[in-house]
């Protein structure tokens, strides 16, 4: 509908323009780029639409569930240093870290629980 209406302008205006006194060719050629943005205008959506989406989910549900589970492990790792070297250091490298560069368990473990 409102396609049509800005058709309609359009013609208006190539009406108006031949009214005053242009040829019917160029009252159409000035009739066209108003009618063109017209059409344009009323084909985009408009910018105060609402758009509902949900609120997003709080932060503490999974990352502390996570950091909680680590820093347990972690500190089950502090107490077996075999442990750290052969499970953590070694998911570590396959995750691209470098566990030298890492504290050590008991100070991670402490960081994570600070997280929490």
């Amino acid at each position: 509908m409102r396609t049509v209406l800005a058709l309609v302008v359009g013609v208006a205006i190539g009406v108006v323009v031949w009214w005053l006194g242009a040829s019917p060719p160029w009252a159409a050629v000035l009739a066209v780029p108003p009618t063109a943005f017209g059409v344009l205008v009323t084909r985009l959506p408009r910018a105060t639409d609402i758009v509902w989406s949900p609120p997003p989910p709080p932060p503490d549900s999974i990352s502390s569930a996570h950091a909680s589970t680590l820093a347990s492990r972690l500190a089950e790792a502090e107490k077996d240093p075999r442990r750290y070297r052969e499970r953590f250091r070694a998911r570590l490298a396959r995750l691209g870290i470098e566990a030298s560069e890492m504290p050590g368990p008991d100070e991670l473990a402490d960081r994570l629980r600070r997280v929490e």
